[in-house]
C-alpha cells in the first residue's frame, strides 16, 4: 500500500512535468489519472501498453509489448528490449518500464539517451526528482515534496504538509 503511494505520487510528479504539445488535440492520454470520492487524486502505476510507438534510438516504427517476465517495453518481432521509445500520436517520450519522461533526457549521440541527473535520479530505494517547480525524494517509504513555498512529507501513514 505504501509502495504504492510513493509510486503514484513519482507518477503524478512526472505527468505534471510533462510537457503539453500543443498539436495534441486529442483528448486521449496515455496516463490515467482519476479522482476519487473523497477528492484524492489516485494514479495508476506505469506499465507498458502494446502498441505502435518509434524506437527513439533507432528512429524506426516498432511494435512495443510488455516483456511477460519482467514487464519492461521490448519490441514484438526481436524480442530486444527498447529503452526509450516515444509515442507518434501524443509525442510523449516514453521509458521501458512506461513511465512519461518527457524532458528528462541526455541525447548521447548516435542514438543514445539517458535520463537526466539533474532532473531525476535512482539509487536503489531512493529516487529524486528535480523539476523546473518542485523537488520530490523518495527514500524506501519516505517521501518529501517541496513545490514553491509549500513542504509535504509522507512517512508511514502520516501526511504531513507545512506551507
Amino acid at each position: 500500500m505504501k509502495k504504492k503511494l510513493i509510486l503514484s505520487l513519482v507518477v503524478l510528479a512526472s505527468i505534471s512535468t510533462a510537457c503539453n504539445n500543443a498539436k495534441n488535440t486529442s483528448n486521449e492520454s496515455d496516463s490515467t489519472i482519476n479522482t476519487s470520492e473523497e477528492g484524492m487524486m489516485k494514479v495508476d502505476k506505469p506499465t507498458v501498453k502494446s502498441g505502435s510507438y518509434v524506437n527513439l534510438s533507432t528512429g524506426k516504427k516498432v511494435y512495443v509489448i510488455p516483456d511477460p517476465i519482467t514487464g519492461v517495453a521490448i519490441d514484438s518481432i526481436t524480442q530486444i528490449p527498447i529503452e526509450f521509445y516515444y509515442n507518434p500520436i501524443t509525442l510523449d517520450t516514453i521509458y521501458q518500464n512506461g513511465l512519461t519522461v518527457n524532458h528528462m533526457l541526455i541525447n548521447l549521440g548516435n542514438g543514445k539517451y539517458k535520463l537526466d541527473d539533474m532532473k531525476i535520479k535512482i539509487d536503489g530505494d531512493e529516487i529524486k526528482i528535480k523539476t523546473d517547480t518542485s523537488k520530490i525524494k523518495i527514500d524506501g517509504t519516505d517521501m518529501k515534496i517541496k513545490s514553491g513555498d509549500q513542504k509535504t512529507k509522507i512517512t508511514d501513514d502520516t501526511i504531513k504538509v507545512k506551507n
